[in-house]
């Protein structure tokens, strides 16, 4: 093998050396990897907002990943990472390149728990086919990222302030990697779409970034904060490792003093049986109005009311639910799992979901009838339980967002859904589910070549076969809004058909992703989630 070409550019911190790479299909792009955007959070800086990077002298190695937020590994439930984080990852191509190119920053899903902005999910090729700058960022995670004492000391989303940080690094220094710092396009999936969704409305962030693509997670889904009582379960952790005290400062004090591993194996263990059936984490975004410089100072549903004031490309998976119903995602899909919620389906509603239901004069009986009829949950109902999984943890939400945007947005917002499914699955190999539709993640490996496919033997798609095609929509779509505020800015063989934005009405109108690419509509009226039409039903 040839030895990699080293490569120097200067930031404002510094200089940076990077590698010279190819893809599979010859594209070659620069990689520098594992560059600071803020100042270590350690020791005393623990659970404090993120300061700026300190600069360099030396030339700076960034040809190697970095550390990540210390967490519980999702696949190999082996703890991981560190406090020493703040890293992001910049993906230049050398082949196709404009004279100042468009920006995509990619925020990483994991339930605010797990992932990171490197290769493991999230390697770049595909994109590096495209005359665009990707940027993929870490922050912190868990406790790390999300502890809120509801006092100014530790009031939460520290997470949520590094991706601030992060945008700000971009707008800074981007114009060094060929990077147009007025053409931002911020994009994630899942817990990353609910950050971005976070971001378009956080009163921090404004002015970051000029679009955004939300795919399969809304800051109003009920599993993208934590707003009752968040501090209980600080006080839990904190008492769990042996300090017993409920004064906030006290507690900050003892908690920056414990092994990062150790507060995360002590953090996943705090939720109650009870509570892990619609709670991914113990710690998340949420209201930190007791914050001097707060990231989102009002509930989200009220921060939401606004809309999002930048072109906004958003959609989720014909099948999100089935992701949750195996053995690996969640504990919902046990059979002891099963038979518990069929006795007291109140077991999966949320509370936030609970007082719509109460305002509605919905009980939790007759919600499980309009899914389940009079069908006892079992291995024969499982997808009307996805059902139920995708429209309570997904789809309500982002039909809300959608809403919204549709009676104030001067911009434009175009509504997707994805339902291709193949047969080499990589969520599926990697989760171990088997209900059909397309899952929950499914739609990353379009987007992104990761080491994980690697390790299963799924290659970079072979040029002319149905996932190429696929991933060609994916990466043709997504870089043309980044570029224009436009997926479809013209027909192409590739792209024959105009994604049309929605408009206010009675319908939703969507582009169907599959084998071939359809407009497509749905009666508001007629949605699944639409329970207030329950009591007309029953």
């Amino acid at each position: 093998c040839a030895l990699p070409i080293y490569t120097v550019i200067r930031v404002k911190q510094g200089r940076l050396r990077g590698t010279a790479e190819k893809t599979s299909y010859g594209d070659e792009y620069l990689a520098f990897r594992g560059i600071p955007y803020a100042k270590p959070p350690l020791g005393p800086l623990r659970f404090k907002d993120p300061e700026p990077v300190e600069p360099w002298t030396d030339v700076r190695d960034a040809t190697e990943y970095s550390d990540i937020s210390a967490q519980n590994n999702i696949l190999s439930h082996q703890l991981r990472g560190s406090d020493d984080c703040l890293y992001l990852n910049v993906y230049k191509p050398i082949t196709h390149q404009a004279s100042r190119m468009s920006v995509m920053v990619w925020i990483h899903g994991g339930a605010f728990v797990h992932g990171s902005g490197d290769d493991e999910f999230y390697g770049p090729e595909y994109f590096m086919r495209k005359d665009i700058v990707l940027v993929a960022i870490n922050y912190r995670l868990g406790v790390l990222g999300f502890l809120n004492l509801e006092h100014e000391v530790a009031a939460g989303n520290q997470g949520l302030k590094d991706q601030v940080m992060a945008l700000k690094w971009v707008r800074e220094n981007i114009s060094s990697f060929g990077g147009d710092p007025n053409n931002v396009t911020i994009f994630g999936e899942s817990a990353g779409a609910a950050s971005v969704h976070y971001l378009t409305i956080s009163p921090l962030s404004q002015g970051l970034f000029d679009k955004a693509i939300i795919q399969s997670g809304v800051a109003v889904n009920p599993w993208a904060s934590i707003i009752k009582e968040p501090s209980k379960y600080a006080f839990q952790l904190a008492a769990k490792l042996g300090e017993s005290s409920t004064d906030p400062e006290t507690v900050v004090e003892f908690l920056r003093t414990i092994d990062v591993q150790k507060l995360v194996a002590t953090e996943v263990k705090l939720l109650t049986p009870q509570e892990r059936y619609v709670l991914f984490s113990s710690f998340g975004p949420g209201i930190d109005a007791k914050s001097p410089n707060p990231f989102m100072p009002q509930h989200p549903m009220k921060m939401s009311e606004a809309g999002v004031k930048v072109p906004l490309l958003i959609g989720f998976n014909a099948n999100e639910g089935s992701f949750f119903l195996n053995s690996v995602g969640t504990s919902c899909g046990s059979a002891e799992a099963i038979r518990n919620v069929n006795e007291n389906f109140e077991l999966v509603i949320p509370e936030q979901t609970k007082a719509y239901l109460k305002k509605e004069g919905i009980s939790s009986s007759d919600l499980k009838r309009l899914y389940f009829g009079n069908e006892p949950i079992g291995e024969k109902t499982m997808q009307k339980y996805a059902d139920y999984f995708s429209d309570m943890m997904f789809i309500q939400g982002i039909h809300h967002v959608v809403n919204i945007q549709m009676k104030n947005s001067i911009h434009p917002t175009y509504l997707y859904q994805f339902s291709y499914e193949s047969s080499e699955s990589l969520v599926r190999m990697a989760f171990n589910f088997t209900l059909p539709g397309t899952a929950h993640a499914e739609d990353l490996q379009y987007l992104f070549y990761s080491k994980l496919a690697k390790s299963v033997g799924i290659k970079e798609y072979e040029v002319g076969s149905e996932n190429f095609r696929v991933m060609e929509y994916f990466i043709q779509m997504w870089t043309d809004f980044a570029k224009t505020g436009n997926p479809t800015p013209k027909t192409t063989e590739l792209i024959p058909t105009i994604w049309q934005p929605m408009t206010e009405g009675n319908e939703y109108i969507y582009l169907n992703i599959n084998k071939t690419l359809r407009m497509e509509s749905s009666s508001k009226e007629e949605q699944r989630h639409n329970w207030k039409k329950i009591k007309n039903k029953l």
